[in-house]
């Protein structure tokens, strides 16, 4: 039986890509970004979202490609209604794949490969100002303002001072609660874990700790725009309290773990991790 430090890398090891993962995701949002460059004016265009970020797990369900178009900046980017400059986006993705269809979304477009399995979000932007894009809300058919490129920057810096390990951390809770039907907001869960682990924890065991027992107060407390831009990123009052009841669980789960290996009774603190993680979490 391994130990549980063994395992747990183990388990961290199971939830990353693997290289023909990696090589046919790039490949394909590789091909999908060169084709709308393409077909329309494009000032810039990057990955976002958690596979832009470096948080996402396996199974790869979606990757956000951010398309910033040429146009004027700021007002002349508002002569283009929220709507119009979704539907621009949803004929050209056709375009380029014509046996498919683009799902609208609120703020993208998805459209799915079978071969692989994973589905990417086109998200369109305009460049308002300096460090400022404006994506549409097709829900309230308005602007809303961010940079995904700050989110990006606050994950690393956040992770950095975590000694690396946040990101993993992170991975396992996002797993677990995908496991649980994703009763959190995954970027919310990722921006709360920023103010938690903010030093390196040691061992993952003790970080798995640290990291829910700091989510679960923070769970229903005002969230922001880390970027200072776009709406709070927290979901409903009773979202949250949903999150909060399953992450209070995985709490108190991850707790009797340690102490269960702290007196030596391996077997039972591998059950209750499997409790926590599934058939992910492997003791042999």
């Amino acid at each position: 039986m391994k130990k549980i430090p063994e395992a747990f890398q183990d388990f961290l090891s199971r939830l990353e890509l693997t290289q023909r993962e990696r090589d046919e995701a790039s490949r394909q949002h590789i091909h999908m970004r060169q084709q709308i460059q393409k077909k329309m004016e494009v000032e810039d265009n990057f990955l976002s979202g958690s596979y832009g970020r470096r948080t996402a797990i396996r199974p790869l369900n979606d990757i956000d490609i951010f398309v910033v178009r040429k146009s004027a900046t700021g007002p002349g980017a508002r002569k283009v209604t929220p709507s119009q400059m979704i539907e621009e986006m949803k004929a050209t993705l056709e375009s380029i794949y014509p046996s498919k269809k683009a799902t609208v979304s609120a703020r993208a477009l998805n459209m799915e490969f079978e071969g692989s399995g994973i589905a990417y979000d086109v998200v369109p932007a305009f460049a308002a100002e300096r460090d400022v894009y404006l994506i549409p809300d097709m829900e309230k058919d308005e602007w809303v303002r961010t940079n995904p490129k700050i989110h990006q920057e606050k994950s690393t810096a956040a992770n950095q001072r975590a000694g690396g390990k946040l990101i993993p951390l992170l991975k396992a809770v996002k797993h677990a609660n995908n496991r649980y039907g994703r009763v959190g907001r995954s970027f919310h869960l990722e921006v709360l874990s920023w103010q938690v682990v903010t030093s390196d924890p040691g061992a993952f065991l003790d970080g798995l700790v640290l990291l829910l027992d700091g989510l679960v107060p923070r769970m229903d407390l005002p969230c922001p725009d880390p970027a200072g831009l776009g709406p709070a990123i927290q979901p409903s009052p009773a979202k949250c309290q949903e999150a909060k009841k399953l992450l209070a669980k995985m709490a108190r789960l991850a707790t009797d773990a340690k102490r269960l290996a702290s007196e030596g009774r391996l077997a039972e603190a591998h059950t209750t991790l499997q409790e926590i993680f599934g058939d992910a979490w492997q003791s042999r």
